[in-house]
């Protein structure tokens, strides 16, 4: 049997190279990471859920935070090295891992092929399609996801006080996995904490609501709002990974 590591016969596309070559080879869906966040939109709603609710989308090695707290956030991203300008919603939940504090993603909605693949593929977080709408008239602010036609989720908030220029942002944790091509084992699984660099934030805070119209069975609406605690409205550049760390790895 040849050996493939001595095959050089047939196309151009050399496999070997130092660092990920990405797909498709002659151009690739998105770039190697760290990526550069510029001038983000986001509305950040924070309220109280239902443990029980938490619970049914947490991996058992993480533990909710005291409060039951979900964080839906809504981005728009109109300048994204190597992945390009896309729109996501996103519910992040305060969690422990250990003496570990961070927040997990359970769903992540995004606007595009290029996003989607790297968010998937190269980073964990649980992407699907969706597309995230921010309209801001003075003071008051309204967003919402849709997926397929439907409307998933909906905010509105009424902003208004001091700048906010320094907010604390928990780590990431997020599951990452990859199955075999014959669904009997997994190529690569793993859970993962990634911290943010964030700078020239521009916050302001208030009051608001979620919903979810027409979610059906749609998971992400488990996370029914019990007691909305705040609303932050701005913007921020954001440079991601700041650091990422391996915490578990699965057979």
């Amino acid at each position: 049997m040849n050996d493939p590591q001595q095959h050089t016969i047939g196309g151009d596309v050399d496999l070997r190279p130092a660092r990920p070559r990405g797909l498709p080879f002659l151009k690739p869906l998105y770039g190697l990471p760290p990526y550069q966040y510029t001038n983000d939109t986001t509305l950040i709603v924070v309220y109280e859920t239902d443990r029980a609710a938490l619970l049914e989308v947490l991996p058992r090695e993480l533990e909710p935070l005291p409060g039951n707290v979900v964080a839906m956030c809504f981005f728009h991203c109109p300048d994204v090295t190597g992945i390009g300008p896309h729109d996501f919603t996103m519910p992040c939940l305060p969690v422990r891992y250990g003496e570990e504090i961070g927040q997990f993603v359970p769903y992540l909605y995004t606007s595009t092929d290029a996003s989607l693949a790297c968010y998937r593929e190269m980073q964990g977080w649980p992407a699907v399609m969706g597309e995230t709408g921010i309209v801001a008239d003075g003071g008051r602010v309204r967003a919402r996801l849709t997926r397929r036609g439907r409307e998933l989720v909906r905010a509105e908030a009424e902003i208004g006080g001091e700048k906010i220029t320094e907010l604390e942002f928990l780590p990431i944790m997020l599951y990452k996995e990859i199955p075999s091509l014959d669904g009997t084992t997994r190529d690569t699984a793993c859970l993962l904490r990634s911290t943010s660099l964030f700078t020239n934030l521009d916050f302001h805070a208030g009051t608001g609501s979620v919903s979810f119209p027409e979610a059906g069975d749609d998971p992400i609406a488990r996370l029914v709002p019990r007691k909305i605690t705040t609303a932050l409205y701005g913007t921020l550049d954001d440079l991601y990974p700041e650091t990422i760390r391996i915490l578990e790895r699965y057979a």
